[in-house]
Order: C-alpha cells, then structure tokens, then sequence
C-alpha cells in the first residue's frame, strides 16, 4: 500500500508539529505550510488530502483560497478537512461558505485519532 501525504496549512507550529508527529507514527508522511502561498507550493506535489486551518495567521478566512482551489482542475479533487476554531453554524453565515460544503469541519480542539480516521476515509478512493 502507498504512504498518504497529507499537507498540514497550520500557523500554530506547536499544533502543526503536534499533528505531523503523529501522523508519522501511523506511516502518514506530511508537507508543512504556514501561509497561503506555501500551501499551493505544497499542493503542486499532488498531495492526497489538505488538513487546512480556516484561519492563518489570524489575518482572514481560507475561503477565498477555496475558491481558488476548487476552480482549479489540478487540485479541485483534493478532500478537505478544515480544522477551526469557529463551530458550523457560525462558518455557514459568512460570505463564500458555500465551498465548504464539501469540506469536512473539525472545530478546535479537536481528537487526533478522529483527524487520522477521517483523512484515512476520505482518502480510501483516492
């Protein structure tokens, strides 16, 4: 079976760190990104899923970087888990929450093991 490559968008480096070393010791590989621009570098590699924080560096919402993504034929396929501190009801009233209905939603703080099983599931096809 081939190793999953997750990319993990988080500006927290104790959170990201925290999540890379554990998805190692399930055989996960992962790629690091803090900013938008080395989130696309990162997704040029063909990851298998995006582990995104819905918000980097406490600037603005990923949803325009959404939009982006999921206009692109390269990387429009890549699942999504966004991983946030807002809940689901307070995300679906701002303006573009419409790309997140393909998203899977993990509101922080979150379980690691369930991230694990959902990258795992959301990946299964792929």
């Amino acid at each position: 079976m081939e190793r999953l490559c997750v990319v993990i968008a988080e500006d927290n480096p104790g959170l990201r760190r925290t999540l890379v070393d554990y998805l190692a010791t399930f055989g996960i590989d992962s790629m690091e990104a803090t900013t938008e621009k080395e989130v696309w570098m990162a997704l040029e590699m063909h990851p298998d899923i995006l582990v995104l924080d819905m918000v980097l560096h406490s600037k603005w919402l990923m949803l325009p970087f959404l939009q982006m993504m999921r206009s692109d034929p390269r990387t429009q396929s890549i699942p999504v888990i966004i991983t946030t501190a807002f809940d689901s009801e307070s995300l679906s009233l701002v303006e573009g929450a419409d790309y997140l209905a393909d998203c899977t939603i993990f509101q922080k703080p979150y379980c690691l093991c369930q991230l694990r099983r959902a990258i795992i599931e959301l990946t299964r096809s792929r």
